[in-house]
């Protein structure tokens, strides 16, 4: 019997394009070409992913020698018209041909570098922060904490070893896997990382220690990154809180990959044992373990990872250096997950997650966009504040990765300086809005209790995350009464001392230190 292998269908949405054969005649077929290439990139935020020698119902075809050369010469061509690059990334023998996947990323100087937020989490001592030091330096770690140390904001870390900050380190890419902060005079500039990139990984490096999950969930629900990477140390394995930090990736529907650290001080025995709890801990929560040893894994693993369904694992060293290469390489065609275009024709909405009081300049305040466009001297309101209301604002200047900007766009993170507010009147959770909006203060809700000793009852007081907001909510009406752990069911809550912003349909964690939830939002009540 003859097997046909073939690929799934192409799909009309996506940064994905099949190609059986690339030829170009005249100026009409190139300028088809073009408007379907824009389109990819716009779908994939800057990225898209051409597959030549497949048919559009995913039937491979092959290219010979001659036919692959010439596909790329016409691929070429299309993306320098948009002001693209095209880099071959992986080839497949197929019967008497090839099967090409190239990678296609618009140049820096035409647009913004394409944006990927990854939060590295993990139990305290797995080397999260010595991973992102050794990705973003190129410099090996000394095995005594000479990676962390590069990148510690304060002193008390560098003593510890321990982060217990939301900290946040850029790695950038041209075309190729080699990053380019190594070229840089300062690999950790964030300015000329910004300039020089093509790509911009931004690593949201939190806290691994329970104490720090609150300021850990924070950064998370802050961010609302396009992954999560988990660091498991080989030694140590999965432990209680790499457990807890992956529940709460599974519940925030947060794509993950694994980077299991310290495999040089470890024997096979040793190394088997972790990798064999971690791919049972991802089996019984619905995930597919795949452990990526080589450029073809690298490749497999990017295309599927967003899916939520494939954890691929990566081994490495940051002492010798060895599966770096992987990563970096993964890094590089990791594609973004979140179509920020999309809402560049929103409503301006920003969350605060940080605020500064700078000499000369007053009152700045920092945080993701979550939607629409903000300008320099524009007014804008910022609130809700504790009885309810809003207060008029004007936006004096506005800096993105420490470089000074006109605007900023959905899907930036962005500081800007405020006329019109005193410091001590700025509350993290707060939102930066162009129109004043109804504050909330009780809400509908879909709830599941992952974990709690005992029951749940109407009156009992947790502490609400959304974003930046983290704020003591009470159950006052539930369908079910009392919960349990397991149990799931709608239940209204009140804030008990301050209103937020948030919109219909967003998820929220509920949590401390006896109670674990995972929540929607179904209805805005008042």
């Amino acid at each position: 019997m003859k097997i046909v292998l073939r690929y799934p269908r192409e799909q009309g949405e996506g940064l994905v394009e099949y190609k059986s054969i690339l030829e170009v005649r005249n100026k009409e077929r190139l300028d088809r070409l073009a408007s379907q290439m824009k389109y990819r990139l716009t779908e994939g935020g800057g990225e898209a992913i051409y597959y030549l020698g497949i048919y559009d119902n995913g039937l491979l075809r092959g290219l010979s020698e001659e036919e692959e050369k010439k596909s790329l010469m016409v691929l070429e061509k299309v993306a320098s018209i948009l002001g693209a690059r095209i880099k071959v990334i992986e080839r497949k023998r197929v019967g008497r041909g090839n099967v090409v996947k190239v990678l296609v990323r618009l140049n820096r100087e035409d647009s913004p570098p394409v944006q990927v937020i990854i939060s590295a989490l993990g139990n305290v001592d797995a080397g999260k922060s010595t991973l992102i030091g050794v990705l973003c330096t190129g410099e090996l770690d000394d095995g005594r904490g000479s990676g962390m140390r590069k990148i510690a904001r304060f002193m008390h870390e560098i003593e510890t070893g321990r982060t217990s900050s939301v900290a946040v380190r850029l790695l950038g890419f041209g075309m190729d896997d080699k990053p380019t902060n190594w070229d840089l005079p300062n690999p950790l500039d964030e300015a000329q990382i910004y300039l020089s990139s093509n790509k911009v990984i931004y690593f949201v490096d939190l806290g691994g220690h329970e104490r720090y999950l609150r300021t850990t969930l924070r950064g998370v629900m802050a961010k609302m990154p396009d992954y999560v990477m988990l660091v498991v140390s080989a030694n140590n394995g999965l432990l209680v809180m790499g457990r807890e930090h992956l529940g709460i990736s599974a519940a925030l529907k947060i794509p993950v990959f694994i980077v299991v650290t310290k495999i040089d001080i470890v024997g096979k025995p040793v190394l088997d044992a972790t990798l064999e709890e971690i791919s049972e801990t991802l089996r019984k929560i619905g995930k597919k373990p795949k452990v990526v040893r080589n450029h073809s894994d690298v490749s497999w693993a990017a295309s599927f990872i967003s899916s939520g369904r494939v954890v691929p694992i990566f081994l490495v060293s940051n002492v010798t250096g060895e599966g770096l290469g992987l990563v970096n390489s993964f890094l590089n065609i990791l594609p973004p997950r979140k179509r920020w275009r999309d809402k560049l024709n929103q409503s301006l909405l920003m969350y605060i997650d940080d605020k500064f009081n700078v000499k000369g300049v007053g009152t700045v305040v920092a945080g993701f966009i979550q939607g629409g466009i903000v300008s320099e001297n524009d007014t804008v309101y910022i609130g809700p504040f504790e009885d309810g209301s809003w207060k008029k604002v004007r936006v004096k200047s506005i800096h993105i990765n420490r470089l000074p900007v006109s605007k900023a766009r959905a899907g930036e993170e962005a500081t800007l300086a405020l006329a019109g507010i005193d410091y001590n009147d700025v509350e993290k959770g707060m939102v930066v809005l162009k129109e004043k909006q109804k504050p909330v203060r009780e809400f509908l809700a879909k709830i599941t209790i992952l974990r709690h000793p005992t029951t749940i009852k109407r009156g009992y007081e947790t502490v609400f995350h959304l974003y930046s907001i983290r704020s003591t909510v009470k159950f006052v009406e539930m369908e079910k009464e009392p919960m349990r752990t397991g149990d799931s069911g709608l239940v209204r809550l009140c804030f008990s001392y301050h209103p937020w912003f948030f919109k219909k349909g967003e998820r929220f964690i509920l949590r401390d230190s006896r109670t674990r939830a995972i929540g929607s939002v179904v209805e805005i009540l008042g």
